[in-house]
């Protein structure tokens, strides 16, 4: 059974009604999320009343109902169903986008007026994901730690939803069929989280920081939205292709019904190409998996993963936000652990808080607001998905058990 602090939702019919539903249902959790967060989301709101904030999202929007309309009517279904106005439900699902957009015209304007040159710390609110696939140990396992803003500690929930196609353009096109599991925000489509969808496509995304933003893009959470239809890999490296994202995000998944190998996306906008992306694709494979390396474009590691949150493929052709001290203080932490084998191994370092101010695990410090809201593992052996409401270091009793083939039926 689900925990309180994080309830199931059982959701069935077309976009629109599935988020019509889910709004009135979690209408209270939206606005305890935006009060918990005002003093940072004020801002963000006053910014997009400005011409420059208005037009990036109606640009967002634009593009939204070109490329994806079924999940602008899913935006619109979460705002109608909470009564929580629009504006601020778009903030709440372009919120990476409409921040940094913020935090450089802020800086811009400083400069001018100023001289100042320091730096915020931004991009804090990371997270952190193992993936491990070892024949020695007989692990094929993804374990992520679900990082964000404490006000969505006692506001995010899981949502399971069956969602009938509609028909969109006068007939012409059809939104997917889906069904999937996902851990969601309080006034967010899913997606930018974890989840798992019927085609055995699970994953766990973690955010990563450019210091720009794709104007007339795909927001993250579109692109991060559109994960719950793809049927294979094929599906999903088309997807990265033709899908402009405005800004970064790193996904962390396996196709663990067709494939035995992980897989570690980065993925960013170019803006040198019109509705080009940068993307960086890794497997992760095994010992027997390695006299079979395949003949494409793609990276490999041996035996195991661990991604924060910078770019650490893409480096050199996407330029970051300076100030990201918490993911450098993590994987600098992590490199201590050295090689890890095991579903504890990687327990241990997930629940690690030996840093006081940017610990794995992260509990919010003086420095650092933002908390650990779970801990998830994708059991691929078993086909489950585990998730832990308390730090799994101490506490190894997981919350909630979801059996994956559900969503098969």
């Amino acid at each position: 059974m689900a925990s309180t602090r994080i309830p199931l939702y059982r959701v069935k019919g077309t976009h629109y009604e599935c988020a019509h539903t889910i709004g009135t249902i979690t209408r209270e959790k939206i606005h305890h999320r935006i009060a918990e967060d005002f003093a940072s989301l004020s801002a963000l709101f006053a910014f997009i009343q400005t011409e420059y904030g208005l037009q990036l999202h109606r640009n967002f929007i634009e593009t939204i109902r070109l490329l994806y309309p079924w999940y602008w009517d899913e935006i619109c279904g979460l705002a109608d169903g909470s009564e929580v106005p629009l504006e601020q439900i778009l903030v709440l699902n372009f919120l990476n986008e409409t921040q940094t957009a913020y935090k450089l015209l802020e800086e811009k304007q400083r400069l001018n007026s100023t001289n100042d040159k320091s730096i915020n710390e931004t991009g804090a609110k990371g997270c952190t994901t193992v993936l491990l696939n070892r024949k020695d140990t007989n692990t094929f396992s993804l374990l992520h730690n679900e990082d964000h803003a404490a006000a969505l500690y006692l506001s995010a929930y899981l949502v399971e939803a069956d969602i009938q196609s509609s028909e969109y353009d006068n007939g012409t096109r059809q939104s997917p069929n889906e069904k999937f599991i996902a851990y969601c925000y309080a006034g967010s489509i899913p997606g930018n989280a974890f989840g798992a969808n019927k085609y055995s496509f699970a994953f766990a995304m973690n955010g990563l920081y450019p210091n720009y933003v794709g104007h007339c893009r795909l927001p993250r959470q579109i692109v991060n939205r559109a994960l719950f239809a793809v049927r294979n890999e094929k599906d999903l490296d088309n997807l990265l292709r033709i899908s402009p994202v405005a800004f970064g995000f790193c996904i962390n998944g396996a196709f663990y019904r067709q494939q035995n190998y992980l897989l570690n996306y980065e993925i960013g906008p170019n803006l040198k190409t019109d509705n080009d992306n940068y993307i960086s694709k890794c497997l992760i494979i095994n010992n027997d998996q390695k006299i079979d390396q395949r003949n494409d474009e793609c990276e490999t590691a041996l035996n195991y993963l661990v991604h924060y949150n910078h770019y650490e493929r893409l480096n050199k052709v996407i330029i970051e936000q300076k100030s990201l001290q918490s993911t450098h203080s993590r994987w600098r932490r992590g490199q201590e652990f050295g090689e890890l084998f095991t579903i504890n191994d990687a327990i241990n370092l997930l629940g690690d808080n030996e840093n006081e101010s940017f610990p794995i695990f992260r509990n919010s410090s003086k420095i650092d607001d933002t908390l650990t809201l779970c801990t998830v593992h994708f059991n691929f052996n078993t086909s489950q998905l585990l998730i832990y409401q308390h730090n799994p270091k101490y506490n190894n009793q997981p919350s909630f058990i979801y059996n994956l083939t559900d969503l098969f039926n």
